[in-house]
């Protein structure tokens, strides 16, 4: 009889440990079920965008220049481009702007001269169009015209051009007459230091897709940016200009091919900014290769860098 109340005093305490097990068990189960549950489905890591091919210049033409005292009276060689010395109250002053023409060869403002010069595709000389004043900008249009800006004014003119390729009296620019200008610049916006946003002029009948530009390099920033234009595959072409904080100075300049989505293809870095006069339009992007004008004071190079190599 001693043994029975023992024997029930265990039953009881084996079946507490028995189900003190099973919640201990269920319990675990159901803390193994939360914590898989509340992770989630992982996400794979995202990668850091692909570098942009870096592009070195792919050639260059060189067109003989002058700095000359009085470029009113310069007699000689019509294919020299003038300059003008400067002095301590004034920079020194050359070709403002030029244009690729359909054939490859250029058109380049000489303002002290006031007039337009052509060369072939090598710098050689073919022409040159006396217009009575000085050109800021110069755009060559369908059908061998010219846009040109006069300078101070802004007042824009039309060259059209007859069946035998010569020029006839300009008119003043109609509402309706393409600006390649305002079509090439679009809009861009600097956000922050080292982020820009980039678009084509708004369009009723288009819609503008913006580009973001990032720029991250160690200790620099972004001072400026500027579209250069859009290529027949939708590429964006833009100029950023980066500085070290306190040194405005010492800029150097980027051009860089985008996607539209906003993938950075070409980067051209070693772009030189040895300027004797600075332009006032010192790249023009035609079919997919950059051209710049560097006015020197012995010659006006053109730079070229092609980047079809890296569609």
């Amino acid at each position: 009889m001693s043994r029975g109340p023992g024997a029930r005093g265990r039953g009881p305490g084996l079946r507490g440990i028995g189900w003190s097990f099973v919640i201990f068990c269920a319990v675990g189960v159901a803390v193994g079920c939360s914590s898989k549950d509340t992770s989630g489905p992982k996400t794979p890591a995202q990668t850091a965008p692909a570098k942009a091919s870096p592009l070195s210049l792919t050639r260059s033409v060189a067109i003989p220049a002058a700095v000359v005292p009085d470029p009113a009276n310069v007699q000689g060689n019509p294919g020299v481009l003038t300059l003008s010395e400067g002095g301590d109250d004034e920079l020194p002053e050359g070709p403002t702007t030029f244009d690729v023409l359909s054939d490859g060869g250029f058109v380049i403002a000489d303002p002290l001269r006031q007039r337009l010069v052509f060369y072939d595709p090598a710098g050689q000389f073919r022409f040159d169009l006396l217009i009575h004043f000085s050109a800021e900008r110069v755009r060559a249009l369908p059908n061998n015209a010219l846009s040109v800006v006069r300078y101070q004014t802004g007042e824009r003119y039309i060259y059209q051009a007859d069946n035998a390729g010569q020029y006839q009296p300009p008119r003043l620019a109609a509402a309706n007459d393409p600006d390649p200008d305002t079509a090439d610049a679009g809009v861009a916006r600097l956000e922050s230091r080292n982020l820009a946003i980039v678009s084509a002029a708004p369009s009723p009948n288009t819609e503008t897709v913006p580009v973001p530009v990032r720029f991250d390099a160690v200790g620099e920033e972004m001072v400026s940016v500027r579209r250069l234009g859009l290529d027949a595959r939708l590429r964006t072409y833009v100029a950023i200009e980066a500085a070290f904080p306190g040194q405005r100075v010492d800029v150097r300049t980027i051009v860089r091919k985008y996607t539209g989505q906003g993938e950075a293809l070409v980067e051209i870095g070693d772009i030189p900014l040895d300027y004797f006069a600075h332009p006032v339009d010192e790249f023009r992007m035609r079919e997919g290769i950059l051209y710049q004008l560097v006015p020197k004071a012995s010659e006006v190079r053109i730079n070229m860098w092609d980047t079809n190599s890296r569609p």
